[in-house]
């Protein structure tokens, strides 16, 4: 079963908030991986939010928004390695994107298509080295209504 690309759209767009047993996000410096549940306001539909710091690198981050539970509408890679995107791709085909990108769901491609963030002028600009700031943004972008306490800590 695929996604249309008008459905991926308008879900990525829906507004979502996120459980109310989710009031906090620790937002730790050392690696971790959460997942947290949200929901589309006056809705049926349920997303994934999936938030990662990496064990190696831990500069590298990584969100995304997932509907259905398989269908990743959007990921951030922050500091992330570089991404090649299909040589049929229908955004900057076949080239190799480095540095910070953002991966959004696209027809027949899943989320294997990545963008310059100077391509999505929906997304808000972040300074670098801002995590808080970039997870903000991108909750923004995935259409969370209202965010929950963002805590950061050491460990």
């Amino acid at each position: 079963m695929l996604l249309s690309q008008a459905e991926a759209d308008r879900l990525l767009q829906l507004p979502k908030e996120f459980e109310p047993s989710h009031d906090l996000i620790e937002f730790r410096r050392s690696a971790f991986r959460e997942r947290y549940d949200l929901f589309e306001i006056n809705g049926r539909e349920r997303f994934l939010l999936d938030l990662e710091r990496s064990q190696i690198r831990t500069a590298t981050l990584k969100f995304q928004t997932r509907a259905r539970t398989v269908f990743i509408l959007a990921r951030l890679d922050i500091n992330g390695a570089a991404h090649r995107n299909p040589e049929s791709a229908p955004h900057r085909a076949g080239q190799r994107l480095v540095g910070t990108h953002i991966h959004l769901y696209r027809e027949e491609f899943g989320d294997r298509v990545a963008f310059l963030l100077q391509d999505v002028p929906q997304f808000a600009s972040v300074s670098p080295g801002d995590d808080v700031g970039w997870l903000v943004a991108f909750l923004r972008f995935s259409g969370v209504q209202s965010l929950p306490t963002i805590q950061t800590t050491i460990v």
